[in-house]
């Protein structure tokens, strides 16, 4: 029969117990509405509200990283009826993994942690402005949590590599998104990227931390903040696809350089000042210039 790894443990350790509590604290509430005939106190909801939230961004992060669904069911179960956890206590029957579900997942977070870490080594808003938030806190979060994930899921360097490359190829492929996009483009998506919500992996990044699962480093990725260096140090300056309008004058001078001519004020003065190359003599009286010709036939016409 399958057995949980030592990270799973504690996972399914802390589902159970969080589930144990949230059982207690609504033992809690139905005793204290009974003797009073009022509801309980609003620190009785914050603390129900945080082990609630806890423990489901703990379920959705187990399930990411391939925990056996019967066996979050199992101790979930047991924990609402006030059985904490002991790794002594039998699991139930797994059912198959799902990896094109749990693989998949994985990658496009990988994937987007490559765009992303390229887009805030490329885009640099100034400060200020609307942009100036910065695409830095959706970065951690992102990281964290498939961090969180990996370590779960238990992926060594070798299966990492095997995966998604080197950590040259890391860098290649973040910079290999941004290849040939303008700088409009890579604001606009920079922009995507800030207003993407994720607060959910925030929560679940959080909660396998309590749990005891580190979301800082993990054997199959890259740290951060080297990922960063080498990114922003291999990335290109993004080039605009829409130049600032010219002003008339470097309209003008735009379009004689592009001629090959030159302007001189003093050809100009010595144009105007030479004698013109065709006109009548001066004091000629046009018309006297004037003859009749005869006619080829001797006529007058």
């Amino acid at each position: 029969m399958k057995e949980p790894t030592p990270a799973q443990v504690k996972v399914l350790g802390s589902v159970q117990n969080q589930s144990v509590h949230l059982a207690a604290l609504n033992a809690t509430a139905t005793e204290h509405q009974q003797r009073t005939g009022q509801r309980p106190p609003p620190a009785w909801y914050a603390e129900f509200h945080h082990h609630a939230v806890n423990r489901e961004a703990l379920t959705e992060a187990a399930l990411a990283a391939a925990v056996p669904r019967a066996w979050i069911d199992h101790v979930r179960e047991r924990g609402e009826r006030g059985i904490s956890w002991h790794p002594d206590l039998y699991l139930r029957v797994p059912e198959p993994v799902e990896w094109d579900r749990v693989l998949g997942g994985l990658d496009r977070d990988v994937q987007r942690l490559r765009e992303w870490t390229a887009l805030d080594a490329t885009h640099h808003p100034q400060p200020g402005t609307a942009d100036g938030t910065g695409l830095d806190a959706n970065l951690r979060a992102l990281h964290s949590r498939t961090v969180g994930v990996t370590n779960l899921f238990g992926l060594t360097a070798g299966q990492g590599r095997q995966l998604w490359g080197t950590a040259q190829d890391w860098v290649q492929g973040s910079v290999a998104m941004l290849d040939g996009v303008p700088a409009e483009g890579i604001a606009q998506r920079w922009q995507q990227a800030v207003r993407t919500d994720t607060s959910g992996y925030i929560r679940q990044a959080t909660a396998l931390a309590e749990a005891g699962i580190p979301i800082d480093t993990a054997a199959a990725l890259p740290r951060l903040e080297n990922l960063r260096a080498r990114v922003g140090a291999a990335v290109a300056p993004p080039q605009p696809l829409f130049q600032l309008a010219l002003t008339a004058a470097e309209q003008i001078e735009a379009a004689v350089d592009a001629a090959n001519l030159s302007y001189s004020p003093e050809a100009d003065l010595e144009s105007a000042a030479a004698p013109p190359v065709f006109s009548d003599p001066e004091g000629a009286d046009p018309w006297t210039e004037i003859r009749i010709l005869p006619a080829a036939d001797g006529m007058e016409r």
